[in-house]
């Protein structure tokens, strides 16, 4: 999907863009950075992990469980509700779902990408997220930070310009909807 991205970016002859994305668009947005430097002024990747590891056991299960069969189950979510307002084929849902529980699917471990990253990134995450704060804090100090004092006048901040953010009060089925998110984002985008 990084390479679909990257491809939009060209044919929308964007100047690097900012590139956002959440849970899989998040992974989809780290790997466009990772893949296509160039292309990403700036990047945010908010309530992704990096490893499957990083969830509980139960919430893997139910990842497993994502195809097209689960569609009618998911017909009060934000997230199908949101599908058939903005998707040119709103009845290309169950496919959606089939191609994430695919993706879900696959064992990834993305620590040298991240370690790696040559574009200023925020990891956001909320306090009550799918992965606990402890991960995001791990991504984090891949990209150099939580490693020392900041100090008094950002000297110690990570080198790159990297930041995160933990957001009170929001799981990883509402941080997307907050004004916290959009607050975080837009001030590191800026």
């Amino acid at each position: 999907m990084a390479g679909d991205i990257a491809a939009l970016i060209e044919h929308l002859e964007l100047a690097g863009p900012d590139v956002v994305g959440y849970s899989l668009g998040g992974g989809v947005a780290l790997q466009t950075a990772v893949q296509y430097p160039a292309k990403v002024r700036r990047l945010v990747v908010a309530s992704a992990n990096i490893r499957p590891d990083a969830i509980p056991a139960e919430m893997r299960a139910q990842q497993s469980q994502v195809n097209a069969a689960a569609a009618d189950f998911m017909k009060d979510t934000p997230m199908y509700q949101l599908y058939q307002r903005v998707a040119p084929r709103p009845e290309d849902f169950p496919r959606l779902l089939n191609k994430m529980g695919e993706s879900m699917s696959k064992d990834y471990d993305f620590t040298e990408e991240v370690r790696g990253l040559k574009v200023p990134t925020l990891i956001v995450a909320a306090d009550a997220d799918m992965a606990p704060p402890s991960h995001y804090v791990e991504v984090f100090k891949l990209l150099d930070g939580g490693l020392r004092d900041g100090g008094w006048m950002g000297e110690g901040r990570p080198k790159g310009g990297h930041a995160l953010a933990i957001l009170p009060g929001l799981t990883h089925y509402n941080i997307f909807s907050s004004p916290l998110f959009a607050a975080a984002t837009l001030d590191f985008l800026k």
